[in-house]
């Protein structure tokens, strides 16, 4: 088995590709975080008061 095989990188990418691939993978899982973090903070804000009826003679 060759050294290249033997380290994994047959697939023919260099580190500089792999190294972007996790930052951006890195990215998406923040952005899932955010997401989770917003909407239970949406969740536990109060909720805007809707306005009443009232009968105009």
């Amino acid at each position: 088995m060759s050294d290249e095989k033997a380290r994994g990188t047959g697939c023919g990418c260099n580190a500089e590709a792999i190294e972007q691939h996790f930052r951006a993978a890195g990215v998406e899982f923040l952005k899932g975080l955010r997401l989770l973090i917003d909407t239970s903070i949406q969740e536990l804000e109060p909720k805007p008061k809707t306005g009443s009826k009232i009968t105009v003679e």
